[in-house]
């Protein structure tokens, strides 16, 4: 019977799977209890009759039929003080236990789902003694977990968003998004290492006025450590310039003391830098960094990738000699200002320009004088122009220039400037002067029957051998359906 009521009463062993528990020598709490309840009833029940004799001096105290009464009236005080113990106590570790094993469900449930549960994992707190100490420490506990959980989920999210895009744009504003919604960053400034320079890819958060640089220099100091080592640097704004970095509260914003500088780490190369200010948090510092440098060490191979892409389509899209857009990307971004003209009902004009006489600078300087001269001229053409506007090569000696917003009239001063440009610059080989000079044919869509993206480049090549048919280092427009000389400046 005292078996049975032990196995009913003792919410340890029937409710808790003991099979994973660490290995060791298990205890039945209860059982113990029952036993040392028993056995100190039993000796109290042994010790009273002596006890009694020596104080009344009564040797009928020590009687077999009165030591008996005694032992058993002290069994019986051990077992009832143990029912009503095990009536009041384990009725709260019942629930507590319970409690804990529906979080225990909740959360296997929560770790093998790929949807945000918002369950608190918490066991509410129903007494100020020892179990309730149990049930605070478990739901501090359950609490970690659960947030390690929807660091978790977040984290998943931001991979499978990561996995599907390698631009680097996207890349860098998702990476910076992360860390400000999984730790205690609130704003900062992502750099990325192009060209062993670390060039500003993405904000948040922060003044965008002047003071924000676009690229991290001199390469000294706490950048320079913070590179080095690897390591977390928490540095003072005023002190290092960093005054730029800004919090935003409920009340408005302000400039924090000190910030952050975390390196994102990939093969053992320093691929970005972290520029952040942390708000409050409950979390303790030593907490705080190591999360960093954690979430650090998962994006870094990310923005790795994106830059590794980036660095290839550059590649892949520029001229290796004149270092403007190949044919190919130009005509690409031909198709894009082109659509977003017919979009917006707004006007496109192309530019075809070639270097006049270029065989006959070849065959009296060489060919090492051609390339020269076609990378001082493409360079001479792209700082002339506005960062909208488009160039690329488009043949051996011939370029496009496309202006977007821009009319005939528009284009054909644009067109003058730049003939202007080339033919008042001397190029030198070899202590040798080359002059050159340029012929350029204009279009716009505006001017043009059809409105088709070919037809315009067509156009400004019909209008460029006009050009060069009328005496080279001309300017010719393409309008009412015919090449039309523009008039010279000297």
């Amino acid at each position: 019977m005292t078996d049975q009521f032990l196995k009913n009463t003792s919410p340890i062993e029937y409710q808790i799977d003991i099979r994973n528990a660490p290995k060791g020598k298990l205890k039945n709490v209860f059982l113990i209890l029952f036993l040392c309840m028993v056995t100190f009833g039993f000796a109290m029940g042994v010790a009273f009759p002596p006890i009694v004799k020596v104080y009344f001096s009564d040797p009928r105290a020590v009687s077999i039929s009165f030591t008996l009464m005694c032992i058993t009236a002290g069994i019986t005080v051990g077992v009832a003080n143990y029912m009503l113990f095990s009536l009041v106590v384990s009725k709260q570790l019942r629930f507590l236990v319970e409690g804990m094993n529906q979080v225990n469900k909740q959360i296997r449930s929560a770790m093998f789902s790929r949807k945000h549960s918002q369950t608190s994992y918490e066991i509410e707190v129903k007494s100020n003694d020892m179990i309730g100490q149990v049930t605070q420490a478990f739901n501090t506990m359950s609490s970690t977990v659960e947030q390690r959980l929807n660091h978790e989920a977040s984290f998943r999210g931001i991979v499978a968003t990561l996995s599907a895009n390698i631009d680097l744009d996207t890349t860098s504003d998702i990476i910076l998004r992360y860390f400000i919604e999984t730790t205690c960053i609130t704003s900062g400034v992502l750099y990325g290492k192009i060209e062993d320079e670390m060039i500003l890819l993405a904000s948040h958060d922060v003044d965008t006025d002047d003071k924000l640089p676009r690229k991290l220099e001199p390469w000294q100091g706490t950048i320079s450590d913070t590179i080095e080592s690897g390591t977390i640097h928490t540095i003072d704004t005023e002190a290092n310039n960093f005054n730029w970095i800004t919090i935003s509260t409920p009340l408005g914003t302000f400039k924090p003391k000190f910030i952050r500088i975390i390196p994102l780490i990939a093969d053992k190369s320093t691929v970005g830098l972290l520029i952040a200010a942390c708000g409050d948090s409950k979390v303790s510092e030593s907490i705080q960094k190591e999360m960093l440098e954690t979430y650090a060490s998962y994006m870094a191979p990310y923005l790795q990738n994106a830059l590794l892409h980036n660095k290839i389509q550059e590649m892949a899209s520029y001229d290796s000699l004149t270092h403007i857009l190949n044919r190919r990307f130009g005509l690409v971004r031909l198709e894009e200002e082109f659509s977003t003209a017919l979009r917006h009902r707004s006007d496109l004009s192309a530019i075809m320009i070639d270097i006049d006489k270029f065989k006959k600078v070849n065959d009296t300087f060489g060919h090492e004088a051609g390339d020269m001269i076609l990378k001082n001229v493409a360079s001479a053409l792209a700082l002339n122009l506005r960062n909208e506007e488009v160039i690329c090569r488009y043949g051996g000696e011939e370029f496009l220039i496309i202006l977007p917003m821009a009319n005939l009239h528009k284009a054909g001063l644009v067109a003058e400037r730049l003939r202007l440009v080339v033919e008042r610059q001397g190029y030198y080989h070899k202590d040798k002067l080359i002059l050159v000079t340029i012929s350029l044919g204009v279009s716009s869509l505006s001017s043009l029957v059809t409105q088709n993206k070919n037809d315009l480049i067509n156009t400004a090549d019909t209008a460029l051998y006009h050009a060069k048919h009328m005496g080279r280092n001309r300017v010719a427009i393409f309008r009412n359906n015919e090449s039309v000389l523009l008039p010279t400046k000297v």
